[in-house]
């Protein structure tokens, strides 16, 4: 009977826990809590921020399908394994790339080059650095 009890206790938990994820992104300020990441970005194709964790410094849109997202100084892009997904607003057949410091892109920064069908082109994304 004790198992039972404790086991409707963790599921009322985690049920709390969800609900408190869906407060958070609702957050207006577009920052965003990531808690167990250590930089987040939601990257629009034309290179705006929907939304990011304080982690990230800036982002700019360096040429076609070419972003740069620069992460501030607490966190070591070189030392990072970035991943980025493309949004679900982005074209069938599309393609998103990730490079640390790479040279087109300032210093301690996360190059994403997004593309469709095997040529440069701009879509939006998500970038998370573990």
């Amino acid at each position: 009977m004790r198992t039972k009890l404790v086991l409707a206790g963790l599921g009322v938990a985690t049920a709390g826990a969800a609900f408190g994820g869906i407060a958070v992104a609702a957050d207006p300020t577009n920052n965003i809590t990531a808690p167990y990441a250590q930089a987040a970005v939601n990257v629009g194709a034309n290179g705006g921020i929907s939304s990011r964790t304080n982690t990230v410094a800036s982002v700019s849109k360096v040429n076609t399908g070419q972003y740069c997202v620069v992460l501030t100084p607490g966190i070591d892009a070189g030392k990072t394994i970035p991943a980025a997904t493309l949004s679900n607003y982005a074209n069938w057949g599309s393609e998103v790339r990730v490079s640390r410091n790479d040279g087109a892109c300032p210093g301690n920064s996360i190059r994403v080059t997004t593309g469709t069908n095997g040529a440069a082109a701009d879509q939006p994304f998500y970038l998370v650095v573990p």
